[in-house]
């Protein structure tokens, strides 16, 4: 017996088990993520290839905070914790363009046809930050503390087909003042991602963000591509009704509401909720002519009334709202990425080295989804048909359990160790 293992089939095992939330060590690429990984491979140089591997797979094995000593020993391939920091942080490795390309191949994948729709999410998140010396650290507002913090702020895009949400691009923003790149602001760079989509031909795009976003440039945007927006317009926007007076839409939202609404019943991922719903045509102000869809649940308070615009003005009120709940589905992935992939657990000071965290973080993410939905196959493939993902801490389980496996098969050799093999992954799982 050494390390808790037992002593079977005459072989002794130099094998450690999980210490400090450590399960298994991997050294090798498994073959179960050559397929994820391979494409990557002409882009990078070798060391740079196996640096990327080892990080990507050392979060999705990661059981504590994803700061590089943690990771670099779960993959010692990657090389010491120092050499993951310089890889990340003074590498010259193109990190966007292979978060794109991870996307579009995963989204080929599930075989779009043409008519289907694919949904282009956008929103930004805050990452609390106490490094002072940390590159774009700036005061910004924490909505859900509800005080100011020191920390950053990241925009993301992310793809949303047949229910499989895709990160498809992640920039950190840069306050004024700063030494580095220019200054964009963030609906400059949330336009330009928008303008980076390139959907497979006969797919019809729908880009959901908030009413942070509801802006020329974006709108612009979304008209210079052919795709279509939904955002929540801000209650002090002005709104011209087809032949009524221009007014602000908090003043309009009573009078629609309540001489023009009706009750529906909306589905939700439990049950079904009650609404009160009313549509107009007009004109939003800086925007132009768009349908206007207010939203209020009966009895509930007005500032909590919503206004949802579209520039998609043949749908029908209820659809608008169907379609703006699915933007939902970020928030979700903020979720995975901060809780389960260590999103915001950077230690670097360069901004190169935190964007490059960011983007393998999103590489994990998609690489758990690539694995998903290669297990479930042809169900992914059917045209409108919603794909249903096992969740994310399945989907962490099921990778965590096919690396141990391959990881003892690769060092236990041989038909007479089966029992063996067996046993440690009885050990070595229950630790992760």
């Amino acid at each position: 017996m050494k390390n808790g293992l037992p002593r079977l089939g005459g072989v002794d095992l130099n094998f450690t088990l999980a210490t400090e939330g450590r399960a298994v060590i991997i050294s090798h690429l498994p073959s179960f993520a050559q397929r994820f990984f391979r494409p990557f491979e002409p882009e990078l140089s070798k060391p740079q290839f196996t640096h990327l591997w080892s990080l990507v797979l050392g979060i999705v094995l990661n059981l504590r905070a994803a700061k590089l000593v943690h990771l670099s020993a779960l993959a010692p391939a990657g090389g010491h914790r120092t050499r993951c920091g310089a890889f990340l942080s003074h590498s010259d490795f193109d990190a966007p363009a292979l978060l794109h390309k991870a996307a579009t191949d995963l989204l080929a994948s599930m075989k779009p046809q043409p008519g289907e729709t694919v949904y282009l999410i956008l929103d930004d998140t805050r990452l609390t930050k106490r490094g002072s010396k940390m590159g774009w650290v700036s005061k910004i507002y924490d909505h859900k503390e509800h005080k100011f913090v020191k920390g950053h702020i990241v925009l993301t895009a992310a793809i949303a087909f047949r229910g499989v949400v895709m990160p498809f691009r992640i920039d950190l923003w840069k306050p004024k003042g700063h030494p580095g790149p220019r200054y964009r602001k963030l609906t400059n760079m949330a336009a330009a991602m928008i303008k980076a989509l390139e959907a497979p031909a006969g797919l019809k795009v729908r880009v959901l963000f908030d009413a942070f976003y509801l802006c020329p440039v974006v709108a612009r945007a979304c008209e210079t591509k052919g795709f279509t927006f939904f955002s929540v317009a801000a209650r002090n926007r002005n709104f011209t009704p087809a032949n009524g007076k221009r007014r602000q839409i908090a003043k309009l939202m009573p009078g629609l509401i309540r001489h023009q609404g009706r009750n529906v019943r909306m589905k939700r991922a439990r049950g079904t909720a009650a609404l009160r719903i009313a549509c107009c045509d007009g004109r939003l102000s800086h925007i132009g002519q768009v349908r206007m869809v207010v939203s209020k649940r009966p009895g509930g308070p007005w500032k909590k009334c919503i206004a949802i615009a579209t520039n998609e003005t043949k749908l029908k009120a209820r659809q608008v709202v169907e379609i703006y709940e699915r933007r939902w589905l970020i928030e979700v992935l903020f979720k995975e990425l901060a809780q389960d992939l260590g999103l915001g657990d950077y230690q670097m000071l360069q901004t190169d080295g935190i964007v490059n965290h960011l983007h393998v973080c999103c590489l994990a993410h998609l690489l758990l989804t690539h694995h998903a939905v290669q297990d479930i196959g042809a169900k992914a493939r059917k045209p409108n048909e919603q794909v249903q993902l096992p969740t994310m801490s399945q989907r962490l389980a099921s990778l965590r359990q096919r690396t141990a496996h391959e990881e003892i098969c690769r060092i236990v050799k041989g038909p007479q160790h089966a029992r063996l093999r067996s046993k440690l992954l009885e050990y070595i799982l229950p630790a992760a």
